[in-house]
């Protein structure tokens, strides 16, 4: 399957990253070996209106973060 990573300075960052994409509707996680990425895992049959879709929450999840 596809599976992708964005990595952040730090753990910090990335939680309060986590939790902003949860609260916009996307379901993510970090590693247990990098604290400081989180993990991107689309179905397969994801269709490009979804990933669209997915990829505008990922970067207001990531915005309300550094602008805060």
């Amino acid at each position: 399957g596809l599976m992708l990573a964005i990595e952040f300075s730090s753990a910090e960052f990335t939680q309060q990253v986590i939790d902003n994409c949860l609260k916009n509707g996307v379901l993510t996680d970090w590693f247990l070996f990098a604290e400081n990425c989180i993990r991107i895992c689309p179905p397969l049959i994801i269709t490009e209106e979804q990933i669209k879709d997915a990829c505008s929450r990922i970067i207001l999840s990531i915005n309300q973060v550094t602008n805060k």
